[in-house]
């Protein structure tokens, strides 16, 4: 078994030819990244916003029928 050791040539980003080009094409990925992270925090608001809002109606069906079943109770208690 042969040790290997690592190489120390360092490993330019680009050749020196198109930097530029290089450069606009990250800028655009970084672009298409960031309008895909809006458009998902913009869903991900939508779906809890109407999350929160059947939870809302789940608790308050659920107040509403435990008076409406605590009151009707005493009702029959108290008659």
């Amino acid at each position: 078994m042969a040790d290997r050791k690592p190489s120390k040539e360092t490993q330019t980003y680009v050749e020196g030819r198109n930097l530029e080009a290089h450069i606009i094409a990250d800028m655009l990925r970084i672009e298409s990244i960031t309008a895909e992270l809006r458009e998902f925090k913009e869903d991900t608001k939508d779906r809890l916003n109407k999350l929160e809002g059947w939870i809302v109606a789940i608790v308050g069906v659920t107040v509403t029928t435990l008076i409406a079943t605590v009151g009707s109770l005493i009702f029959r208690v108290l008659a």
